[in-house]
């Protein structure tokens, strides 16, 4: 896990995780720290000292739990939110899965924007990921960014919440997966109906061109299953096809 926010706005890459705008992945190395102003077209933004080039950013637990709520204060206006794993190290959760995926006749479909679920119903949940860690329903980027705070993802695409642990909430081909013989997309963990959940492209790097609006598809050697949403769009599938344990 980590990093999240780099230090100083001459950090590289290696320093600091990644952010989604507009459909893509950008780095938050110090350089994109320093354009804020310039990426969000608003001289608000202002996260580093004009002096020492020191980013600002969360660096208690108290820090964590009072800047990555929806509600954060004027305080912690244009700072770096960064919760660490050792805030969360008594927090466990518990998730059923269908060990006998049974397809429905209609599906669950998420909603759109952040938080889930959509009209039809379903959880919030998208997935389980092959380490336990959840596939999240999409991060509320625009409210992050209204209140002129920052919470990076690491590479893997994840980051902590003080409530809700460590999730993803992008598909960025760095957890742990099993790959296809027969050059099929690889298979990176299971949906909350019991379908797997593959990555969005094959070991050729093409996509498949007949998903449904859940992103999912049936073939002879995996039955029906799910490719996960480019990694810049926030999301990793539209629905469930299957019944969930509620």
């Amino acid at each position: 896990m980590g990093p999240w926010c780099p230090t100083n706005i001459s950090d590289d890459a290696s320093k600091g995780g990644i952010w989604l705008i507009g459909g893509n992945v950008y780095d938050v190395d110090g350089a994109f720290i320093k354009n804020l102003a310039l990426i969000n077209n608003d001289a608000t933004w202002q996260m580093y000292n004009r002096s020492t080039g020191a980013i600002t950013k969360t660096l208690t637990q108290a820090d964590c739990e009072a800047a990555a709520n929806p509600n954060v204060g004027e305080a912690y206006k244009n700072y770096c939110v960064e919760c660490l794993p050792s805030y969360v190290s008594t927090l466990t959760s518990t998730y059923y899965i269908p060990v006998t995926p049974v397809k429905l006749s209609t599906s669950y479909t998420f909603a759109t924007g952040p938080g889930g679920p959509g009209s039809t119903g379903g959880p919030s949940t998208r997935g389980i990921a092959f380490d336990g860690v959840v596939f999240d329903a999409p991060a509320p980027l625009n409210v992050i960014l209204a209140a002129y705070t920052l919470a990076p993802f690491d590479d893997y695409g994840g980051h902590i919440n003080p409530h809700a642990g460590y999730h993803y909430h992008a598909a960025t081909g760095l957890t742990k997966k099993i790959t296809q013989t027969d050059g099929h997309a690889a298979m990176i963990g299971y949906a909350m109906d019991g379908f797997g959940i593959y990555e969005r492209l094959s070991a050729a790097g093409t996509e498949d061109s007949d998903l449904d609006a859940n992103r999912g598809h049936s073939d002879i050697t995996r039955g029906y299953h799910y490719h996960v949403d480019k990694a810049g769009n926030n999301n990793f599938i539209n629905g469930l096809a299957g019944a969930y344990a509620n």
